[in-house]
């Protein structure tokens, strides 16, 4: 498998080099992602994905892999620039609200400088590690996640928007006509002139 590892901003960007991430490559990513959590200590990971057009079950769970392995070490693995068949397939398996998907770099890290600036101390030159801000935005993105709907509170949420049987007014009910058909039903051919 072939990617690259680099850093931008104090974060560690693997950027996966091949156009199709399937059961080839599986092994080669575990051993890739353990090295750079366990033996770099690299608490957050960036994956980058703008290279990667297909994707296969296997390629699937080595992104679950990559989340649990950065999650058991206290950090996080965000994904970036995934293509719209993987986001569709994500979507699909509702692993697009477990794992952290973003659009690219940039926009990962724009999200992470203004928590780093307020985690800066008295000199105003240090900055807190990236990890930190990563941790505040993980906090963030937690108390954002959409609220379990339980039995109870949809039947509560189904009473607020139900109509009171009270306030219907009943319709009378449409009798047959006189020449006993049914009411509604058109009448076919041309209309009768009207006696003047």
């Amino acid at each position: 498998m072939n990617y690259s590892v680099s850093s931008r901003k104090e974060l560690t960007i693997m950027k996966i080099e091949e156009e199709v991430f399937d059961f080839r490559h599986g092994d080669w990513f575990k051993v890739a992602i353990d090295e750079i959590v366990n033996k770099n200590q690299s608490k957050n990971l960036i994956i980058d994905f703008s290279q990667v057009k297909a994707i296969d079950s296997c390629g699937i769970s080595s992104m679950l892999l990559a989340h649990q392995l950065s999650n058991q070490s206290g950090g996080l693995a965000i994904f970036v620039s995934l293509c719209k068949q993987i986001k569709d397939l994500l979507k699909l398996t509702n692993l697009d609200k477990q794992l952290y998907i973003f659009s690219s770099i940039n926009e990962v890290i724009t999200l992470i400088e203004p928590a780093m600036k307020s985690k800066r101390g008295s000199r105003g030159k240090s900055q807190a590690p990236a990890y930190e801000a990563i941790d505040e935005l993980s906090d963030d993105l937690d108390l954002i996640a959409i609220p379990e709907l339980n039995e109870a509170h949809l039947e509560e949420h189904l009473d607020e928007h139900m109509l009171d049987p009270d306030d219907i007014t009943e319709q009378p009910e449409l009798s047959e006509a006189p020449d006993g058909k049914e009411p509604g039903s058109k009448k076919r051919g041309r209309p009768k002139k009207a006696d003047l």
